[in-house]
């Protein structure tokens, strides 16, 4: 709302009506329910591609049903049809053979500007509104949603600044020049609007009184009910940070399988904590030959089927991939809610009134009814994933739905018990905050996927609704977290052998200057032909390490094979030193230490390395994010290398 206020305050009131319609305000309210809500979608596919470190690429296939379009939705798409048919067709024109129904397909965050081009299974590009028409159909839209809330109020039927903005033509003006100036002048900085940057200069006609008191007066109503509109300002800041992708599509077919390129945002890696170390340590710990990458995606809550599938470059295999919905968190925090409420109203409870203890004995039954469907769900899940729930992360929450289960068997038609969850000892009102306390700790609201296949280059995670009554809250939030690893495990090994073969040469050549196998002592001599010794010691570590098959630096093969390229480099730097030692000119002791030095470095970095690729074979493959109800079981997290976003995730 702060965007409108400013809008309010700086565009000219205009002398006569915007031309905003009202079909065309119907048209664009349906456009936006269809796009957030999405029913008229079946399965959305992402596929992303990882192959360079920090950069990802992101094809999405969209399965569209149209008969899964409500009336209101299919009779909107048929009006916009219309309109625009009688805008652009001449009156010897003929309606076209095929007929078509302009659909939503999804929101593209407008902090992405790269075109998008929408192809279906054919391959051909589909005609798309523009943003600008798209936007005045929104402006209008909201327009008259916001006009319907506030004659909605009763304020509106007496004498009031309410009334008064409803009946003034110049007010309703002004509200409707703003809206359509914030949807379709998207080059306006719409962030820090308090930044001087970023103020627009008043217009010229806010000097008079007049239209002072115009833009006081809307503002004023703006701020007395800016409570009643907390849901508008919601579905404002949805049109305003995001653009509709809107198709047309063929009205004789139900199902269309469409695609488009969208964009991904990298973001950065959650810091670890703990204290920080000094960076070669840092370095060597993080070197695990396992790189872990992130994607953090929001789809709608009522979407039934998601599907993402991740591919990377030869050599690369993904060893593990997971997939984490909050599906449930909804649910999760009303049940903690409700199992805090009655713990207090169980200290408050006077077992002489009979009818507030079977009240209090039904919502009780209810709550761990809900609280055992909850759990029996994350038991699911983990026999989905072939895990075990660990011993003891649900103790408490376990407890109560074991208490909950026998007393069910208490209850029959020869020995009735009016009340036995209320006459179990076990239950208290500690035990129901301990488990409301548990349910938010162990993120019993995440369910948890993980692809079961062989690695290979390419693996797949799928997410599906489990019942349309389960659709709780606007979108529901998807972490999807991959662990590759390198395929070509034996080529490291030619780091080694040429940080050996480079240890060897400057050996041979140290022995060959100082006649004597030790030549690290006072008997290290230098050479009265230094250029022909610093040749060698600089050429042949030079060729061998033109014959290493290195990764490019920038790729995810090249970041999980930096500590074999830094031992190369580290090869070639005591080489280096070494051929600065003899250019000049130093002898005896000083000389003898820098050639050890040089020697014996490549050799220990290389047995280091050695070591580490040996116990990264004893590493546990499975590097899972699970949720916290199942982390223990799905082994020790690991540091994430890399976090990519879809577009807008901070705006949807």
């Amino acid at each position: 709302m702060r965007s409108l206020e400013e809008a309010i305050r700086t565009v000219p009131i205009p002398g006569a009506p915007p031309p905003l319609s009202r079909e065309g305000a119907a048209v664009g309210l349906a456009f936006l329910d269809m796009a957030l809500r999405q029913n008229h979608i079946r399965r959305l596919t992402e596929r992303l591609s990882f192959v360079e470190h920090g950069v990802a690429s992101r094809t999405t296939e969209v399965d569209v049903r149209l008969s899964l379009l409500d009336a209101s939705q299919r009779e909107a798409s048929q009006l916009f049809q219309r309109l625009s048919s009688r805008s652009e067709r001449k009156p010897e024109q003929e309606q076209p053979a095929t007929p078509t129904i302009w659909v939503p397909v999804t929101r593209i965050s407008r902090l992405s500007i790269a075109p998008i081009d929408v192809v279906d299974a054919a391959g051909s590009k589909l005609p798309r509104l523009t943003q600008y028409e798209t936007s005045r159909l929104l402006a209008s839209g909201l327009y008259r949603l916001l006009k319907g809330i506030l004659s909605s109020r009763p304020e509106s039927r007496q004498p009031s600044t309410l009334s008064r903005l409803l009946r003034e033509e110049q007010a309703r003006w002004l509200l409707q020049a703003a809206l359509l100036a914030l949807l379709t002048e998207r080059s306006r900085p719409l962030g820090d609007l308090d930044h001087p940057e970023y103020r627009r200069q008043a217009a010229p006609t806010a000097v008079a009184s007049e239209d002072r008191d115009c833009r006081d007066l809307v503002l004023s109503v703006l701020r007395d009910y800016e409570p009643q509109l907390d849901s508008y300002a919601n579905l404002l800041d949805v049109a305003l940070n995001n653009y509709l992708l809107v198709t047309a599509l063929d009205a004789t077919k139900d199902d269309h399988l469409l695609s488009y390129d969208a964009p991904v945002h990298p973001d950065r890696p959650t810091p670890a904590t703990g204290p920080r170390r000094f960076w070669p340590r840092r370095i060597w710990s993080r070197s695990t030959g396992r790189y872990r990458l992130q994607y953090l995606a929001r789809i709608p809550a009522s979407l039934r089927s998601y599907h993402v599938v991740a591919e990377t470059e030869p050599g690369v295999h993904i060893e593990a991939m997971s997939l984490v919905t909050d599906v449930d968190e909804v649910r999760a925090k009303e049940l903690a809610t409700d199992l805090r409420t009655l713990a207090g109203r169980l200290r408050k409870h006077k077992p002489v009134r009979q009818t507030e203890t079977r009240l209090l004995e039904l919502e009780l039954q209810g709550a761990l009814g809900r609280l055992s469907e909850l759990l029996r769900t994350r038991q699911w899940d983990a026999n989905q994933a072939g895990l075990e729930l660990p011993t003891g992360a649900l103790r408490r929450s376990g407890r109560l739905v074991t208490r909950y289960l026998s007393a069910e068997r208490l209850v029959n038609e020869q020995d009735r018990i009016e009340a036995p969850l209320l006459s179990d000892p076990a239950l208290t009102p500690a035990s129901l905050e301990e488990a409301a306390e548990e349910i938010g700790a162990q993120q019993l609201g995440s369910d948890f996927s993980i692809e079961n296949d062989p690695a290979s280059t390419r693996a797949h995670a799928y997410w599906r609704r489990s019942s349309p009554r389960s659709v709780r809250g606007e979108h529901t939030c998807v972490t999807c977290t991959l662990t590759l690893r390198d395929a070509t495990g034996a080529r490291p090994g030619s780091v080694i052998s040429f940080a050996v073969a480079v240890a060897a040469t400057i050996y041979l050549v140290s022995a060959l200057l100082a006649s004597n196998p030790w030549p690290y002592g006072g008997s290290a001599q230098g050479s009265t032909n230094a250029d022909a010794v610093v040749a060698v010691l600089l050429l042949v570590p030079g060729f061998l390490y033109t014959r290493l098959d290195l990764p490019m630096r920038h790729t995810i093969l090249g970041h999980l094979r930096r500590l074999s390229r830094r031992l190369a480099h580290l090869s070639i730097g005591s080489a280096v030193a070494a051929s600065a030692a003899i250019a000049t000119g130093l002898h005896g002791t000083p000389l003898g230490v820098t050639l050890g030095l040089a020697t014996a470095l490549p050799l220990l970095t290389a047995g280091l390395l050695h070591r580490r690729l040996a116990r990264q074979r004893d590493i546990a493959p499975a590097r899972l994010s699970a949720p916290r109800w199942l982390l223990p079981a799905s082994g020790s997290d690991a540091p994430v290398d890399a976090v990519f976003r879809s577009t807008g995730w901070d705006h949807e």
